[in-house]
């Protein structure tokens, strides 16, 4: 895997699994390989409980949101999606603070990156929330993270 020259794009993802399926890092990368892929694209797994798992080196070039891989970071939240496989925002009290903390420690490496979602850079429902919207939130109540 090649190291990345820059990081100027902090990317927020879904599994696009439903909630009853609390996979992690380690059930992506097998889906990622069994597509050809060197591992998981992604760089941290939020897991439903709010844990944290480590994917692709944090250094390292991901594979996540194409024209943009060389200068990003992806987060991946497990879940954003209902029952009949429509997006839907389900993801747990747990999950949010962990992405708060997620971006809070990317801020501190990343200072200039910006926060978006995949599909702000792509016509895909991905990570089935509006992260600009909940960034404002989140900077209304404490003006720390970056973007």
């Amino acid at each position: 895997m090649n190291n990345r020259r820059k990081t100027e794009l902090i990317i927020i993802h879904t599994s696009a699994t439903p909630i009853t399926m609390n996979i992690g890092a380690y059930e992506i990368s097998k889906w990622h390989r069994a597509q050809g892929w060197l591992d998981i694209g992604y760089h941290f797994v939020i897991k439903r409980g709010g844990l944290i798992e480590l994917g692709r080196p944090m250094e390292a070039v991901g594979a996540h949101a194409k024209g943009y891989n060389d200068k990003s970071v992806a987060i991946c939240m497990i879940g954003g999606i209902d029952k009949d496989k429509k997006p839907e925002n389900n993801y747990t009290v747990e999950q949010w603070d962990s992405l708060r903390t997620s971006l809070l420690f990317l801020n501190n490496i990343y200072s200039e990156a910006k926060v978006i979602g995949h599909n702000e850079v792509s016509k895909k429902d991905c990570p089935c929330f509006d992260v600009q919207a909940w960034l404002k939130m989140e900077r209304a109540s404490v003006d720390m993270i970056g973007g």
